[in-house]
């Protein structure tokens, strides 16, 4: 009895460790775009244009940065950690970012400049491979494949 009371206390106390830590663990998946918010004249299919008028407000939502301010451990990677502890927010669909990538002039600095041609570049690959029929346009279909 008395060993059948212990199993029970301890895998009551093992249910709730693993509970309070899967609480903790933060959600590491990021929602991207939805086609309905990109498609602005509502024609069920996504221009180029619209796309990159995304892009543009989604570079205007990330502020510039100077990299050795965001990149801790100065391995020219900017991670998802490494942009929250920074308080860098906009920029969580790309994952980890190269900052040569996106430091277009090379100045150590992360400026408007940068940041829009960085947005622009990424989101015309990302359409360029979602376009699977090469119509200049993504259906709904081929918008799954939309991704960064």
């Amino acid at each position: 009895m008395r060993h059948s009371t212990m199993a029970l206390l301890l895998g009551g106390l093992l249910l709730m460790a693993v509970s309070a830590q899967a609480q903790k663990a933060p959600s590491e998946k990021v929602a991207g775009p939805s086609f309905k918010a990109m498609d602005a004249d509502k024609s069920g299919h996504l221009t180029l244009e619209e796309v990159m008028s995304y892009a543009k407000k989604k570079s205007s939502d990330t502020e510039p940065f100077r990299i050795t301010d965001a990149d801790l451990d100065g391995d020219g990677v900017l991670t998802p950690e490494e942009q929250r502890k920074a308080g860098i927010n906009g920029m969580e669909q790309f994952g980890a970012v190269n900052l040569k990538e996106m430091d277009i002039n090379g100045d150590g600095y992360i400026s408007r400049e940068d940041l829009d041609e960085y947005y622009r570049r990424k989101h015309r690959e990302a359409f360029a491979k979602a376009d699977a029929d090469k119509n200049k346009a993504l259906r709904p279909s081929e918008f799954a494949l939309f991704r960064f």
